[in-house]
């Protein structure tokens, strides 16, 4: 849950509740005082019965309510955990292909100044790792690369899990750098910066390089359109020796 919502939460519930004490205490007054209009009773039996009509609904309602907004608490906070978990990879930390696609969906919905880059992202022969190292060091493995994939890239850049070995990449770029080769030389320095630093482990080192398909997205492109032909350009780059950044044409 983030800090605003958070803040949200807490003032709706705390509104709500001096609404609700505010009227319990306003309905017990009325009660109480309608059933004294035949005018029969004491004064002294009045006054006393209108404190107490004051008074309980001041001890009870606060406690009462307060059990609720707990149990409400609870279950605002559970449901933002369970939000973010359906968003995150749990091995990574990333965001997981659902959180990826809903933002790229949304960004290519919206009239932006800035010009989106893609990239898919493939660690070039990682089965052998898993087969020679183990499945233990191949998590290791894919938690280094998304950590290095992840710092290394631009400011305002989403990098994302998609799913096994392979990773997605959002630049955000202006109109017209995107046409140019400055979106390759970005993700070529996310691609050095992987195979410039291995990974030590108990066993030995690891060494892992990737490939890399950008597209930038045609006007009026859907996102299926978008990921075929960046899944073309890496495919490309593998068939062209991997280790390298292919642009779709």
């Amino acid at each position: 849950m983030n800090g605003l919502s958070e803040a949200k939460t807490i003032r709706r519930l705390v509104l709500t509740g001096l609404l609700v004490v505010g009227g319990s205490v306003i309905a017990s007054v009325v009660c109480t005082h309608i059933s004294f209009m035949d005018g029969s009773a004491n004064p002294i039996f009045y006054r006393d019965a209108m404190f107490f009509a004051v008074l309980i609904p001041l001890l009870i309602a606060p406690v009462a309510y307060g059990y609720i907004a707990w149990l409400t608490w609870r279950l605002h906070h559970t449901y933002a955990e369970l939000e973010v978990m359906a968003h995150t990879d749990a091995l990574t930390g990333l965001p997981n292909r659902r959180a990826f696609v809903e933002d790229m969906e949304g960004r290519l919905r919206r009239a932006e100044d800035n010009v989106l880059v893609f990239a898919m992202v493939d660690l070039d022969h990682f089965k052998r790792i898993n087969d020679s190292m183990g499945h233990a060091t191949g998590d290791l493995a894919l938690r280094h690369a998304a950590e290095v994939l992840r710092d290394s890239a631009p400011a305002g850049s989403v990098v994302a899990r998609l799913g096994g070995e392979e990773f997605a990449v959002l630049l955000a770029q202006a109109p017209d750098s995107a046409c140019g080769t400055e979106p390759e030389a970005r993700l070529d320095v996310m691609r050095q910066r992987l195979a410039d630093l291995p990974l030590i482990v108990p066993g030995g080192v690891v060494r892992m390089t990737a490939s890399f398909g950008m597209a930038v997205p045609l006007p009026g492109e859907a996102l299926d359109s978008l990921l075929r032909r960046a899944d073309s350009a890496l495919y490309r780059a593998k068939a062209d020796g991997r280790n390298r950044v292919t642009r779709a044409a």
